[in-house]
């Protein structure tokens, strides 16, 4: 009898430590893969952006990028096509690190957005409110570019939460109009990009609401640092630093191990290689001195104290395709809900009422552009890119996500990639 007991005990014991450790084992599976074929999609074709790229590296347009396509959740292609370095000595990895720049911005939208699911802001809070410098605000009646001297009035409102998020607050980026915006930012110290230099984004929001606004506030749409501001914004709001608030109730809870702002030196080695736009249209390596506040190895290296949260965070394809599915899931990824289903919908709905969105079709949301019925993507897909020519959107309609990560500054190609890009992913579907 004694001897049925112990070996029933010793069976119970192994089936609880097997259903403990399959638990375990489901838990750890953050990416899903699957044929094409399987999701309603044709390997064949989408085998051709292999290809596609390729032809844009031939042709000295890019060095190459890391391509990522996931559908109904699970990722149905990924490629890495060119070099990290000059010298093609080192290809292409998916475990490479991007500077994902204006990325960075849906992130630090759903950030604002938790806060004020939490009761701890309101779209209709004036930024004054969180940052004093903006309680009373001016917009540019005139400039003087001998001096970057200028003449402004007060605004007859002052900008508010919504207004960052859909960037209609009227707070410029130089680089939109180097003669005026550029001029009065780089007096005053205020960076368009993140920074190596021992700056924090309390110092420089400060800065910008003591500096004239483009616009009267809710007039217009216009490209801006409004999400470095909203960045302050989350961090008065929520009593921790940016950095620190984005890790704990976004990307930690989602799995997500490579999307920061900053990186230990030691992984240097994973960070690809910046690339700047030439005259001709080719490109060429990142000299050592990129200006006043850039250097090559940003974010691995320098002061680290300078959270923007326009174009801040630096991150792999797979981590950012985790953030994007947890979007695709109404703020939902696994066991984590980052955000309510009706706040993350409303994310990507078109929030400008009446403003017109400047760059093409559609509309803009709280972080995101939102396509309208003549785009080639579905109407509602929901996107951006950045800077050093990264891009990704998101597709409800066919549960569609794509990424596409490449590293030349402000590339005068990306319109025409991103273009053939989508023709092949949506030539893939097997509708």
């Amino acid at each position: 009898m004694k001897v049925v007991r112990l070996v029933v005990t010793v069976f119970v014991i192994f089936l609880v430590s097997s259903c403990r450790t399959g638990k375990e084992e489901v838990k750890q599976e953050k990416f899903q893969f699957a044929q094409p074929e399987e999701v309603g999609m044709s390997s064949d074709s989408l085998a051709k952006i292999d290809q596609m790229v390729m032809e844009f590296v031939t042709a000295k347009k890019y060095p190459g990028a890391v391509t990522l396509i996931a559908k109904n959740g699970k990722i149905v292609y990924e490629s890495e096509v060119g070099w990290s370095d000059s010298t093609r000595t080192e290809p292409y990895r998916k475990d490479h690190l991007f500077r994902m720049a204006s990325m960075t911005k849906p992130i630090v939208s759903v950030a604002a957005m938790q806060l004020v699911e939490a009761g701890k802001l309101k779209l209709d809070d004036p930024v004054g409110k969180y940052i004093p410098s903006f309680s009373e605000t001016e917009v540019l009646t005139d400039f003087n570019p001998s001096d970057t001297t200028w003449v402004s009035s007060a605004t007859t409102t002052t900008p508010t939460i919504h207004q960052l998020l859909t960037h209609t607050a009227g707070v410029p980026y130089g680089f939109a109009n180097p003669q005026i915006n550029g001029a009065i930012l780089a007096k005053h110290g205020v960076p368009d990009l993140s920074t190596h230099l021992p700056m924090t984004i309390e110092e420089t929001a400060a800065k910008l609401g003591n500096l004239p606004l483009m616009h009267e506030p809710g007039a217009k749409w216009m490209y801006g640092l409004n999400t470095d501001v909203l960045g302050r914004v989350v961090e008065v709001a929520s009593g921790m630093a940016l950095d620190d608030y984005i890790r704990q109730n976004i990307t930690q809870p989602i799995g997500v191990d490579n999307l920061d702002f900053y990186f230990s030196d030691s992984l240097t080695n994973k960070l690809t290689k910046v690339y700047l736009s030439t005259p001709e249209g080719t490109f060429t390596q990142a000299p050592s001195n990129m200006g006043p506040f850039y250097i090559p190895n940003y974010p691995t290296e320098g002061a680290k104290t300078y959270l923007s949260g326009g174009s801040g965070m630096t991150g792999t394809a797979r981590d950012y395709f985790l953030f994007c599915q947890a979007m695709l899931n109404n703020g939902q990824l696994g066991d984590a809900q980052i955000l309510q289903p009706e706040t993350a919908k409303s994310m990507h709905k078109n929030q400008l009422d009446t403003i017109s969105f400047p760059w093409g079709t559609g509309g803009f949301g709280y972080g995101f552009h939102v396509a309208g019925k003549d785009s080639q993507r579905a109407k509602g897909t929901y996107s951006w890119g950045g800077a050093f020519s990264t891009t990704f959107w998101i597709d409800p309609t066919n549960e569609l996500i794509v990424i596409q990560l490449r590293q030349v500054l402000q590339s005068p190609h990306n319109q025409e990639i991103d273009g053939k890009l989508e023709g092949l992913v949506y030539g893939a579907l097997n509708n």
